[in-house]
This record gives structure tokens, sequence and C-alpha cells, in this order.
């Protein structure tokens, strides 16, 4: 037992310190693998933050091009002609553009009560023009064309995917009256 009190107060404060270095050097430890995941999380956050925003801006951008009506005019500009015309074909088919009883009309009114007379006769000149060189049959027989061959690639597409169609709008065909009686007709099992 020969230790004095001075010795043994040595050796607890410098167990003391010890243990106080060894947890100072453990929370440096605790304090830097947080720090570095801390760095970790930012930079993978940041990373996923790029490539999300890069990877919406690539398909805005397809969309643009896609949706781009300028480009695909320039791209295909016989195309777009054509599609127009036919467009133009059809839309005045339906608003009734090439009616006669309209000008017949206009030709029985006297000039003062005529509204618009100067661009009515313009765009008759120019049918009449149109009609005399061919081009309207052209343009006609064109449109049937891409209507007809439209219309044989959606009966393929629907047959392929609807096995059985092509028999059903074949009845429907044959059927006379309207669309609830060929409906009917469709439906009902062929004997």
């Amino acid at each position: 037992m020969g230790e004095s009190t001075d010795q043994i107060r040595r050796e607890i404060d410098e167990s003391r310190q010890s243990a106080a270095d060894k947890i100072d050097q453990i929370q440096d430890q605790v304090t830097g693998t947080a720090d570095q995941m801390r760095t970790n999380v930012q930079e993978t956050a940041e990373q996923l933050r790029e490539q999300v925003t890069g990877t919406v801006e690539d398909t805005i951008q397809t969309v643009k091009e896609n949706v781009d009506f300028r480009q695909a005019i320039e791209d295909r500009p016989l195309l777009a002609v054509g599609a127009a015309l036919v467009g133009g074909f059809v839309l005045g088919g339906l608003t009734g553009g090439g009616d006669d009883h309209r000008s017949s009309q206009g030709a029985t009114m006297p000039n003062s009560n005529r509204t618009g007379s100067s661009g009515s006769s313009l765009g008759s000149g120019l049918r009449a023009a149109i009609q005399k060189s061919g081009i309207e049959d052209t343009l006609s027989n064109a449109a049937a064309a891409f209507v007809g061959g439209l219309s044989d690639q959606l009966k393929e597409t629907l047959d392929r995917n609807m096995p059985g169609f092509a028999d059903k709008m074949s009845t429907a065909q044959e059927t006379p009256g309207g669309v609830a009686e060929k409906a009917r007709q469709a439906q009902s099992p062929t004997l």
C-alpha cells in the first residue's frame, strides 16, 4: 500500500485525461462521419437534381421538336401542301364551299345589295380557272386516292387489332338504312 495520495490523484487525473482524449477522438470521428455523410447526401441530391433537370429539358426539347410544325413543313414541304389542299377540299365540302347556288343567287341580286362581291367574284374566278386547267380534277383524284388509302390502312389496322371487324364492316355496308339499323344487323349473328 505504499502509494501516496498524490500518486493516486495523479493516476486518476491521467485516467480522466485519457478518457477525455478518447471521448474527443470519438466525437471528432462521429462529427467527421456525419459531415462526410451530409456531404455525400448533398452531392447525391445535386446529381439527382441535375439528372432530373436534364431529363425534363430533353423531354421538353423532344416534344417541341415533334410538335414543331414549321420544322415539319420545312422537312416535307410537298406533304404539307398536299395536306393543306386535302384539308381545304374537305373543309370546303363540309361548309358547302363549292356550291353553285350562292353564285346564282348573287347574279340575280342587284349590285347595290351585294356585299363583298369583289371577294366572291375573285373566289369564283379562281375556282373557274382551277376547273378549266384540270387541277381540280387532279387534286380531287389525289384526295380520293389519299382517303381511299387511309381507309384501307384503317380497315387493316382495325382487322389486325379487332379480329372479325372486316366481317362486321361488310355486313354494315350491305345493310340499308341508318346507323342504328346497320349496327343491329352487324351485331346479329350471321346464319
